[in-house]
């Protein structure tokens, strides 16, 4: 199975819930996880910089198979530079675009919240 979770809410709560069921999802031995992708943009690209609420939790993810990816766009359009995202966070041109090619793939979408 491939899942991709995506989170575009600035929310810290909504940040820790998709944190949380990504880790579930991992934890879960009744499915078989080929890949897993956590997905943010829009205000949620925030939750990707060092210095996040949840820096330490996503850091984490980097010593999982999880792969965090960013919408540049989104990092752009808020003045971020990609100095300030943690290391195992890849920016990818658009959000929406890596979405629509991860579901084309085969991924199963998860929003959150």
């Amino acid at each position: 199975m491939k899942v991709v979770f995506h989170l575009s809410s600035d929310d810290v709560d909504d940040w820790q819930r998709a944190v949380g069921n990504v880790r579930n999802l991992l934890a879960d031995d009744t499915v078989d996880v080929d890949d897993v992708v956590l997905l943010v943009n829009g205000d949620a690209i925030w939750a990707f910089e060092a210095g996040s609420l949840i820096s330490t939790e996503v850091r984490a993810l980097g010593e999982t198979p999880v792969r965090c990816l960013g919408c540049r766009n989104s990092a752009r359009s808020r003045d971020i530079p990609e100095s300030d995202f943690l290391a195992n966070v890849d920016l990818v041109p658009s959000g929406v675009g890596q979405l629509a090619r991860l579901q084309e793939a085969g991924y199963a979408y998860i929003k959150v919240p």
